[in-house]
């Protein structure tokens, strides 16, 4: 059985105008990756939206409450792009309020998770996200060899239906032919 192909990095952009907070970030999340983690910060919204077209992350952690445009802002523009809607966003915010986890659910975030006070409950909470898009990431690569088999078995069935057509023409032209040589002997 193949082994799957193992990823060698995340890249990650941690969109957070807090400088304190985007390096507990950046710390805890490196301490919960088993890769290397290629970290890109942006320190508000506008510079997360620039940094998601650049980088094209594999995941985007966004606090909500940035100058610019807000998390739920660039939110919305993530998840209605064609390019990125796949792109896993985890909200990551000291909000916990049911209105703000309503609407990034809404706008399509995969996670809301509540900045702890505690280092080790956030360096956890990231681990799992890991694990999950690591996960995520297995069954795309599956969802993407089965596509391409899909897609090479339809082109040998189109090949294999146009001989079947290309030899029933042929077989077509030379029993006319034959009918009408025999047609001229008889006359």
């Amino acid at each position: 059985m193949k082994r799957r192909r193992e990823r060698d990095h995340w890249k990650v952009l941690i969109a957070e105008d807090n400088d304190d907070h985007a390096l507990l970030i950046q710390m805890a999340l490196e301490r919960a990756s088993r890769i290397p983690v290629e970290v890109h910060r942006a320190r508000n919204g506008d510079e997360a939206i620039i940094l998601v077209e650049d980088v094209l992350p594999d995941l985007v952690l966004l606090d909500l409450k940035m100058p610019g445009r807000s998390g739920h802002e660039v939110l919305e523009v993530i998840k209605s792009d064609d390019e990125f809607r796949r792109i896993p966003v985890a909200v990551l915010t000291s909000s916990d309020r049911d209105d703000d986890v309503a609407e990034s659910y809404g706008l399509g975030t995969n996670h809301f998770i509540t900045k702890p006070e505690n280092p080790a409950e956030l360096e956890q909470g990231l681990r799992s996200l890991l694990k999950n898009l690591d996960e995520l990431s297995g069954i795309r690569r599956g969802r993407g060899r089965l596509e391409a088999t899909a897609i090479s078995d339809v082109n040998a069935g189109s090949v294999a239906l146009r001989q079947f057509f290309l030899w029933g023409g042929l077989i077509a032209v030379i029993t006319f032919l034959v009918v009408f040589a025999m047609s001229l002997d008889v006359l």
